[in-house]
């Protein structure tokens, strides 16, 4: 296996937009929903890639996805209290985010954020969700890169 940083297993895509889109299944929720024609929507992330391709990340908390909606829209809360989100940046330096992999043994995607204490140069790495590791680089104003690996096996799999 090739260990070479600059090889196309180690390429980074860099996200060039997100959206916040919802999907609604053909199942509802609870049988008095049935009665009303409601089906809940599902929200979705959209990340459209340097390369003109779009990755597609669905289970996304409503939370959290009504919050990234908010700071891609520039809409201001009247909530005056931080949230964990708000208070990283405010407390450390994130150099970027990168949604890099699938969790052994499951669906779910795995993010590594880089972050520097503020007056420090060492790099600290954590896995995050990628949901929220979207929301903390939307609230940052930092890059958020996709491995092209991680694309290459979603693909294969049929995970896309």
């Amino acid at each position: 296996m090739d260990k070479n940083p600059h090889s196309e297993e180690f390429k980074l895509l860099k996200v060039i937009k997100v959206d916040v889109l919802t999907a609604s299944p053909d199942i509802p929720l609870a049988e008095e929903e049935e009665s009303r024609g409601y089906f809940p929507e599902i929200p979705l992330l959209n990340f459209e890639l340097e390369n003109g391709e779009n990755f597609l990340m669905t289970n996304i908390p409503v939370s959290i996805a009504i919050e990234i909606a908010r700071k891609i829209n520039a809409v201001e809360g009247a909530d005056s209290r931080l949230t964990i989100a708000e208070l990283v940046p405010e407390i450390c330096v994130i150099d970027k985010i990168i949604i890099d992999s699938v969790i052994p043994y499951s669906n779910a995607y795995q993010a590594t954020v880089e972050i520097r204490l503020e007056g420090f140069s060492e790099i600290q790495r954590f896995q995050l969700i990628p949901s929220h590791a979207t929301l903390l680089a939307l609230i940052a104003g930092t890059d958020i890169y996709v491995s092209s690996s991680l694309i290459k096996s979603t693909e294969s799999e049929g995970k896309i």
